[in-house]
């Protein structure tokens, strides 16, 4: 294991020096630091983390908690998730630890206790629904945490993007093409991201003097057995829908897959636009006929989430770090124009 000794020995300098460069101590001049660190880095050197802690009074670990689930498909996507943020945070010198409940366990419960317990130093909350109880917890305790994704009821440090335009460009787009009977698959609408989604559908067809059909609007966990049996019942309506928007590209690839089951032709019979958060199990290029849709990808919530909350645990004061993300759009080459249905009707 590499010491503080080797490194001294690496840069002809003291233990002493050596140990207040990598502390970041301001009498340690800029050009000495770099240079301590890139040996540091070089040689492999790791800090002692018992020792860092009766140092700092702090742990350098932060946390995820989540209830358990038995659905094979959800625990995949979490997989995702856990292993881009840990990847993030471990990347700037912090650990890592999720921790999993029982399916239906009380997580602020749990959250509360991790905290109190005295070895966290701070949280991340994924999925937040209005009046999220995590919270309020977590801020009732004065313990550091982020957000992915937004309350509008609490005020909070998060990193999210743009869900109301992640509706509103996907359906405007659709209907430019002359579409009408639009679906939507979209999340659990106990979640704000899902609700602004439907607001950004909904604002879109208002812009053009249309209103949504409600029966072509479904809430569903987003996962592609989900995605599927959705499409499929959609597909089977007396007059089913000419496009769908899917939530993300797990419910596209079960869209996907209903289409195929039903001979339905994409884009011939069928337009299909996604957002993509990027994936690694599914990927938008690897559909066919290639998915178009919104794109912001996780990779990039969890930089950002993973530097801010680091920054949040580093100060005395719990700064509001807000951060909305870019979001882009590709049409791709699975929809088409099709002749505008003057039958529909128009207005709120």
């Amino acid at each position: 294991m590499v010491t503080l000794k080797d490194i001294s020995r690496d840069v002809g300098l003291s233990i002493t020096q050596v140990s207040r460069a990598l502390g970041g101590h301001t009498d340690v001049n800029a050009a000495t630091r770099e240079r301590v660190q890139l040996a540091a880095t070089r040689l492999g050197y790791r800090p002692n983390a018992i020792a860092r802690s009766l140092k700092t009074g702090r742990s350098g670990i932060v946390a995820m908690i989540v209830a358990g689930s038995r659905d094979p498909d959800s625990n995949a996507h979490l997989f995702e998730i856990v292993m881009g943020l840990s990847a993030e945070i471990s990347a700037l010198g912090l650990q890592f630890v999720l921790h999993v409940g029982q399916p239906g366990a009380d997580v602020v419960k749990l959250h509360t206790e991790l905290y109190r317990s005295g070895g966290i130093d701070g949280f991340v909350i994924i999925g937040p629904s209005p009046a999220d109880p995590r919270i309020k917890c977590l801020t009732d305790l004065g313990a550091p945490f982020i957000v992915h994704g937004r309350d509008p009821e609490q005020p909070h440090p998060f990193v999210d993007i743009d869900n109301f335009d992640v509706g509103r460009t996907m359906a405007d787009h659709l209907l430019s093409l002359g579409h009408r009977r639009i679906a939507f698959l979209n999340g659990p609408l106990s979640e704000f991201f899902a609700i602004q989604r439907q607001r950004g559908v909904d604002a879109a067809f208002a812009a053009h003097g249309l209103s949504v059909d409600p029966a072509l609007m479904r809430s569903i966990t987003m996962i592609e057995p989900q995605g599927r049996s959705a499409a499929r019942d959609l597909l089977q309506l007396d007059n089913p829908p000419t496009a769908i928007i899917a939530g993300n590209t797990m419910i596209a690839r079960g869209v996907y897959h209903a289409a195929a089951d039903a001979g339905v032709s994409i884009p011939g019979d069928l337009s299909v636009l996604a957002h993509d958060d990027g994936l690694e199990l599914f990927p938008a290029a690897g559909f066919e006929p290639p998915l178009g849709g919104t794109s912001a990808h996780l990779s990039a919530a969890w930089i950002s989430l993973s530097a801010d909350l680091k920054q949040i645990i580093a100060a005395s004061k719990t700064p509001m770090h807000n951060r909305i993300l870019d979001l882009t759009f590709d049409k791709g080459s699975a929809t088409q124009s099709i002749l505008v249905d003057r039958s529909m009707p128009v207005g709120p």
